[in-house]
């Protein structure tokens, strides 16, 4: 953690976690049927899913993350739903700890891999979870969450990339875990780009039916490539001048070991 004064630590009380309920509705501004309620917070801990929280010396919780058992070919997983930090303590590292955290967590368990969705249209996220974190990407779900009362979402539907985080990949290990160089050379030949333009959240703003289509053209040639037996490994902030891009390439064991 690059603050001292923060740990992380898993949440179980009911004051820390309706400070998790108040998260939600600072992070992304949603009503009431959005958020997810403090009785399934406090179930979580108890069927094998998992919250953790950042707390500051004064014992408030300034960010937190949830997930929730899974089972996917044959083996239990995690489905990692949300994560939230507070404005002012955004950008400093706690969205990474935390992560970090679950990851240790689900490996003590004994669970081999987290997955969770995000909005492909949200370039930072993406490059978090893709380089960052080392997740890769093989399906795409279509308004998966329907309408949303945020505003942060442009009122577009609520697509979405699976993400998949195989915790003791090469891959992974060599992103979060030090020492551990990335062999790049083992990456198959066949690869293509889905650019974005690089101001997509303005395009959100100030023209929204720019950004349906923009959305829908990304959908089409994801889904197509996905549907070829492709995935998405890499994002590539150094596109051509006002784009970044996800980069595909077929889905082969080695891919895990990049």
């Amino acid at each position: 953690m690059p603050d001292p004064d923060i740990r992380i630590e898993e949440l179980t009380s009911l004051e820390d976690l309706r400070q998790c309920v108040e998260i939600q509705r600072a992070t992304w501004g949603w009503k009431d049927e959005d958020l997810l309620p403090l009785r399934t917070l406090l179930l979580l801990n108890k069927i094998g899913g998992l919250v953790l929280g950042a707390v500051d010396r004064d014992g408030r919780v300034i960010g937190f993350i949830n997930a929730f058992p899974g089972f996917r070919e044959g083996r239990v997983y995690l489905h990692s739903q949300m994560l939230g930090v507070l404005m002012d303590f955004r950008r400093k590292g706690i969205g990474r700890a935390l992560k970090l955290a679950q990851r240790t967590e689900a490996i003590r368990r004994g669970i081999q891999r987290i997955e969770w969705t995000f909005d492909p249209l949200e370039i930072h996220n993406a490059h978090f979870n893709l380089e960052g974190l080392g997740t890769l990407c093989r399906r795409y779900v279509a308004d998966a969450y329907g309408p949303s009362t945020s505003s942060l979402h442009g009122r577009l539907p609520t697509d979405r990339l699976v993400a998949e985080w195989h915790l003791a990949s090469r891959r992974v290990r060599s992103r979060v875990e030090g020492g551990l160089h990335r062999a790049e050379n083992r990456l198959p030949v066949t690869s293509t780009v889905v650019h974005l333009p690089a101001d997509i959240a303005d395009i959100r703003v100030r023209d929204p039916a720019r950004a349906a289509s923009i959305q829908q053209d990304f959908k089409q040639q994801v889904t197509d490539l996905f549907g070829r037996g492709y995935c998405v490994d890499g994002f590539q902030s150094a596109s051509p001048a006002g784009e970044v891009g996800y980069r595909l390439v077929p889905f082969q064991p080695q891919v895990l070991a990049t």
